[in-house]
């Protein structure tokens, strides 16, 4: 590196692979540094150079002393190249730092890290956080890979949403968004800046994995459609959209004064499921995001897993975590994400107020698929949970979940449904004694029932306001006398019922 370079680089200062040190380090505190660097993902360490970037010298120091030094405070996992500058105000060492394939320790305990602005220590067992690859800066990229019309396209999003970013010029625009970082005193696109507004031929020459496959499948095998799409994300969104709107089924049920829309597969939640997909995906991975269309599900598969710490038994409740904060921000700016990371609980919402199943996660060691089923319309259960809604209310996430589980299964105990809450038992327990409050489910012989409305029921509740005999019931109802027993006998050992007096004198009246 000549000079020149040198001071390029000081004056852009320090950056999450970059990194400024003064000469009178102790080597533990140099290697601190370097380890840090090296448990990120490497770079350069300036030795000799004031954290603002100014040249204080390294006159004194050899490089074979700090490669020895770094040998042994290592146990050999760190040997840097360093290269050594002179220049006008002295001798500046350069320490070439490669990404540790795994974490290296000082000592017990200690793991180092260098964040981009200061070192800390990873704890025992933590692991690494992954590089954000959306922030990086690709080496061949450059503003003219940018699309006026796409940004064209976000100043529009932005317009639409009153937000104060609209009223920038392009390039402050742009780096408030995080989508131009300055490279040696250049405005170069940012990973997410391509994802979100390049051309075709950008994203084709530099990241070809950003292409999304639509396809229909209208049988069992093989697919009767197919359609592979590169474009920044708010177009391909609204592409993906037409595509699956076009073979998209709608029926109509009438609640009361309302009429309720019941899609094959909503759009808000393919839209959550596909933001996911883009927001949470392993961009290093060249393998691109496959969505397969059949009538009965919707699947949308990724490159990369869950985050760390997350898992399918507890995504619902799992803080967030993001593995492109970059991408993700910017998403957030525009609209598309919620930055409380609450796109999981949209969906199960959705899903399970139109009588659909929650969604399902299939892990794989590099990928993971979503599947978002469209089972047979149920519409007296649609029916019945809206009225239920309009009279007790909104139901909360946590109703909404072990409603549709226990019309799914019938019955189920209270550890079945804690694993359907993603809930500890004790916090299952409490949902489930207020559902029970409700008149939502009962409890019989340790497992939960849904209580579903039962018009023949209600009417019989209704006239035993007062005691009646078995033979009125009958009379009443138009029943049977086997069929006004049975309905007796089921109330009572539900507890809606009690009997007064014995043998021709007996009476049922409501509880």
């Amino acid at each position: 590196m000549t000079w020149q370079e040198v001071k390029a680089r000081l004056s852009a200062g320090q950056d999450e692979r970059t990194l400024f040190l003064p000469p009178d380090l102790s080597p533990e505190e140099l290697a601190r540094h370097a380890v840090g660097l090296a448990n990120h993902r490497g770079g350069t360490l300036f030795l000799g150079v004031s954290p603002e970037g100014k040249v204080l010298g390294a006159a004194e120091i050899h490089p074979l002393q700090i490669t020895h030094a770094l040998f042994q405070l290592t146990q050999g996992l760190l040997l840097p190249y360093v290269e050594t500058v002179e220049g006008p105000e002295g001798k500046v060492l350069l320490l070439h730092v490669p990404q540790s394939p795994a974490a290296i320790a000082l000592g017990p305990g200690r793991v180092p890290f260098w964040d981009g602005k200061r070192l800390t220590e990873l704890k025992v067992g933590e692991a690494r956080p992954e590089p954000d690859l959306t922030a990086q800066v690709l080496p061949a990229a450059s503003l003219s890979d940018l699309d006026p019309l796409e940004v064209l396209r976000l100043r529009r999003i932005l317009e639409e949403r009153g937000s104060n970013l609209a009223a920038l010029p392009d390039l402050e625009l742009l780096f408030a968004l995080g989508l131009l970082e300055r490279v040696e005193g250049e405005e170069r696109p940012t990973v997410a800046g391509l994802l979100l507004a390049g051309t075709p031929l950008a994203l084709r020459r530099l990241l070809p994995q950003a292409e999304v496959s639509y396809y229909f499948h209208e049988g069992a095998e093989g697919y009767s459609f197919r359609e592979d799409l590169l474009r920044p994300i708010p177009a391909l969104l609204e592409r993906l959209r037409d595509l699956i709107q076009a073979r998209n089924r709608v029926r109509y049920l009438t609640v009361g004064l309302f009429r309720i829309e019941v899609w094959d597969f909503d759009a808000e939640v393919y839209r959550e499921a596909l933001l996911n997909a883009l927001v949470h995906r392993d961009w290093a991975s060249p393998d691109a995001i496959q969505v397969h269309h059949h009538p009965d599900r919707l699947e949308i598969s990724n490159p990369g897993g869950f985050p760390p710490g997350i898992t399918p038994e507890n995504v619902l409740r799992h803080p967030p975590k993001r593995r492109n904060p970059r991408l993700a921000e910017a998403l957030y700016r525009l609209g598309y994400v919620e930055r409380a990371g609450s796109g999981v609980d949209k969906m199960y919402r959705l899903l399970l107020k139109y009588g659909k199943e929650p969604p399902e996660y299939r892990l794989y060691p590099d990928a993971l698929t979503l599947i978002l089923y469209n089972p047979e319309l149920d519409e007296a259960f649609v029916r019945e949970l809206a009225e239920a809604q309009e009279r007790l209310g909104a139901f909360s996430l946590d109703h909404l979940i072990a409603v549709a589980h226990l019309r799914r299964v019938g019955e189920a105990s209270l550890e079945e449904l804690a694993r359907a809450l993603q809930l500890p038992e004790e916090a299952a327990r409490r949902v489930l004694s207020r559902m029970e409050r409700m008149g939502l489910l009962r409890r019989e012989r340790g497992r939960y029932h849904l209580l579903r409305r039962d018009p023949l029921a209600e009417g019989v509740l209704g006239f035993l306001q007062v005691p009646r005999s078995r033979r009125e019931v009958e009379g009443l109802l138009g029943l049977s006398s086997r069929q006004a027993l049975a309905l007796l006998n089921r109330l009572l050992r539900e507890g809606r019922v009690v009997r007064l007096g014995r043998g021709a004198a007996t009476r049922y009246r409501r509880a």
